[in-house]
């Protein structure tokens, strides 16, 4: 499976693990599937949904696939969060979510207009998946319509929101230069 090749790659280059359901944030070592990390018990019933488990099946930046994209930007939002004292919880779970797109974003149609391609569209998509199959709140709700601000033209409401923006830029770059690191 792809997800496994990139992980073998990308991530246990760096360490050996026995645990074939460990999953880890690029440049972590910490197993995010530990039942007993706080981090696990807000995004436990997420990390191993059947329709989360479904972004393993596209890529998103580089070799990276939009569940591994979106691993790291929860995980790194939740602990920005956690240092600034914010909503630790909305932080990891929208993270989790902000990429439920569920479709391969390369694959645009030349014809597609520049407002209606994927940057533009996909948080809309994104946050209309994750209300059809989880409870989400407002902070949720702002966090995955506008983190890709300022694509999305609407200002972000809460200090949340503008982690997960930076966060996921930091992310996307690291994933992407990544992926030209390991592709020569």
């Amino acid at each position: 499976m792809l997800e496994n090749n990139i992980l073998k790659k990308n991530i246990l280059k760096n360490f050996k693990t026995s645990d074939k359901n460990a999953v880890y944030a690029i440049g972590s070592k910490v197993n995010l599937n530990d039942k007993s990390l706080e981090y696990n018990k807000l995004v436990d019933d997420l990390l191993n949904n059947d329709i989360v488990l479904k972004m393993k099946n596209y890529i998103q930046h580089g070799n990276t696939t939009c569940y591994q994209h979106c691993i790291n930007v929860s995980y790194y939002s939740y602990k920005i969060c956690k240092k600034l004292h914010l909503d630790i919880e909305s932080a990891a779970r929208a993270g989790l979510l902000h990429d439920l797109f569920l479709y391969d974003w390369h694959t645009n149609s030349p014809k597609t207009t520049f407002f209606k391609q994927h940057g533009f569209t996909h948080p809309q998509i994104a946050y209309d998946n994750a209300k059809k199959y989880f409870n989400i709140n407002e902070i949720e709700k702002d966090m995955i319509l506008k983190h890709m601000f300022p694509l999305t033209l609407k200002f972000p409401k809460y200090k949340e929101t503008f982690v997960i923006i930076l966060v996921d830029k930091w992310c996307t770059m690291k994933e992407f230069f990544d992926g030209l690191y390991n592709k020569y």
